[in-house]
């Protein structure tokens, strides 16, 4: 779904004065392509979220587990190379109403612990370039004869890193048109 809903993506939308003007009456319809992604996106988060705290008679050790599945989910997305997914469940594990939860993560294997705390530090320091470079292990093991493993074709980026930069960018854009608007003689007065 990920894939799909990125590949709809209209660049054009993903500017900040488009796309943030998508809350105002009568303009939720201009970035509709990004709001798509931006659903899909909660909707996950939810989703985990609701499968942690969701059943209120879930012991820790049960909610451990539950916890246990969406870090092997996490861990999956990267290796897919679905960086939204992977934000997206790793922000909802690392909300206050999971992360408060100090039983459930004593109860959360080492192993998956340790996991968790390697997806955020890569999700932390990922580059764009990996968005197009493979792994060295990917490369070189879809050339091992037998081996089952091929090079992912696709990426799914957290959109909401490229939004904030557009962002940005784009605000910076405003204010060099204001300074621009001074006229000449701005940067001569003395």
């Amino acid at each position: 779904m990920d894939v799909e809903l990125f590949k709809k993506v209209l660049p054009h939308q993903c500017l900040g004065s488009v796309w943030s003007q998508r809350r105002k009456p009568g303009k939720e319809h201009v970035a509709s392509t990004v709001s798509a992604t931006i659903r899909q996106f909660n909707h996950v988060a939810t989703c985990v979220i609701t499968t942690c705290l969701g059943d209120p008679s879930m012991m820790a050790q049960d909610r451990a587990k539950v916890v246990e599945h969406w870090i092997k989910v996490a861990k999956e997305c990267r290796s897919l190379r679905n960086f939204s997914s992977l934000h997206a469940i790793l922000a909802a594990l690392q909300s206050v109403a999971v992360h408060r939860l100090k039983k459930t993560w004593g109860k959360v294997s080492r192993k998956r612990a340790l996991t968790m705390k390697q997806l955020c530090m890569k999700d932390n320091i990922l580059s764009r370039e990996q968005f197009i470079k493979p792994s060295r292990y990917a490369t070189l093991m879809s050339h091992v004869p037998g081996s089952k493993l091929r090079l992912p074709k696709k990426c799914v980026p957290f959109l909401g890193e490229y939004l904030k930069d557009l962002k940005v960018m784009d605000s910076i854009m405003e204010d060099d048109q204001e300074v621009g608007d001074l006229g000449p003689d701005w940067g001569d007065q003395d």
